[in-house]
């Protein structure tokens, strides 16, 4: 794999962001978008109540997401882990975390939600001030090669520094062996991936990235185009 650019970090900018115009588009499940795009569904394989046997994002992530794909050589694939998510699990998530921190001696106060939401997001009906995967334009993801996931430094949904895109740019050079050096190779494989064909990046985890919500927006000085779903019947739509 040839060298790539150390990934950029999000701009520290809080200008205020647009109105959002939500654009209709609908969830695509991704399990047969594409043959280079594999869903590993990780709540659903938690044993949450309310995740899905598949993975779903809007319809224009999804297309950009197979573009992002595309590029892969032969014998790799994205691994989705998560897209969308509905309201009940987005609280789901968000508790549990909450619980876990509390568990490690966390005080119930406003210490313990800015850690909180620096993993997970506040789960919200305003159409405003959506989570991100409520939108359907989040996704968490990896990448396969022929010998399995490469090796990111941290699993999915590791909240620990480890867990930031940067973290192994800014290690000192005496701390970087092989496996170090492999660990950043592959983050950044990853970002530009998806940051090449449109998606943003959320720095605080090297497997989320945003297209079209709040997040996305901020990034790209745009106005949203997603807002809230906040739950689906799929037997009838999807």
């Amino acid at each position: 794999m040839i060298d790539l650019p150390i990934p950029q970090p999000m701009s520290d900018q809080e200008a205020p962001i647009p109105a959002s115009a939500e654009c209709g588009e609908p969830l695509v499940a991704l399990s047969s978008l594409a043959d280079k795009i594999r869903v590993y569904p990780y709540y659903y394989h938690q044993g949450y109540s309310s995740a899905m046997q598949d993975c779903y994002l809007r319809a224009g992530a999804a297309q950009l997401l197979q573009q992002a794909a595309e590029r892969l050589p032969a014998g790799f694939s994205l691994v989705v882990l998560d897209g969308w998510r509905p309201y009940d699990l987005q609280t789901a998530i968000y508790e549990q975390f909450k619980q876990s921190l509390i568990a490690q001696g966390w005080s119930d106060d406003a210490s313990l939600v800015a850690e909180l939401t620096k993993y997970v997001a506040l789960p919200s009906t305003d159409p405003e001030k959506p989570s991100p995967h409520i939108t359907g334009g989040a996704v968490d993801l990896t990448i396969a090669g022929p010998d399995g996931w490469l090796e990111m430094g941290t699993d999915f949904d590791d909240f620990s520094p480890r867990a930031a895109t940067r973290f192994y740019e800014m290690l000192p050079e005496q701390e970087c062996g092989r496996r170090e050096e492999r660990i950043r190779s592959n983050r950044r494989w990853l970002y530009h991936l998806m940051t090449e064909v449109g998606f943003t990046n959320y720095p605080e985890e090297w497997w989320h990235y945003d297209y079209g919500n709040h997040h996305w927006a901020r990034e790209k000085n745009a106005a949203p185009i997603y807002q809230s779903i906040l739950s689906i019947d799929f037997s009838e739509k999807y």
